[in-house]
């Protein structure tokens, strides 16, 4: 029993240091968001006045995800989004790597010139495994700590 409360444990120190980390970033790119629409401008994927959408609709989701997490309210929603989120983000990383393309970003908390992308890549395919592991603790059936009573009324 001891084995599966420090299981948990865990899970719970991984779900809000997301939360808090998504969080950071989020609040980060807020106050830098002219940043976030030049990498998405600059990636080449989308035509550029799709750029401003597209980080907004980002940015929303970090929002909610860390919120979500924190707060542990709709927990298996926010675990879905938060691995489609990572899995884009891996995959635009992968993409401009893939195609040399010299980007700089607002991610991961800190701005900086991307120079190393196997490093970022690897960091980016890290933090899309912490978030499927966060949804596999989300399909797991909740502890109940009631008895539940059954019953009958087939004698009214």
């Amino acid at each position: 029993m001891k084995y599966g409360r420090f299981i948990n444990l865990l899970l719970t120190l991984l779900r809000v240091g997301l939360g808090v980390f998504f969080l950071f970033t989020a609040l980060q790119k807020v106050a830098h968001m002219n940043e976030m629409v030049d990498f998405l401008t600059r990636s080449r994927i989308l035509p550029a006045f799709f750029s401003f959408p597209m980080a907004c609709i980002g940015l929303a989701m970090e929002i909610v995800v860390a919120v979500c997490l924190l707060s542990k309210r709709s927990y298996r929603g926010a675990t879905v989004w938060g691995v489609v989120m990572c899995g884009t983000f891996l995959l635009l990383y992968f993409q401009a790597w893939m195609r040399g393309l010299e980007l700089s970003c607002n991610c991961l908390g800190s701005m900086h010139e991307i120079t190393n992308y196997p490093f970022d890549t690897g960091m980016r395919l890290l933090l899309l495994g912490a978030m499927l592991l966060l949804f596999w603790d989300s399909r797991r059936p909740a502890p109940t700590f009631m008895k539940l009573r059954k019953y009958e009324f087939e004698d009214f």
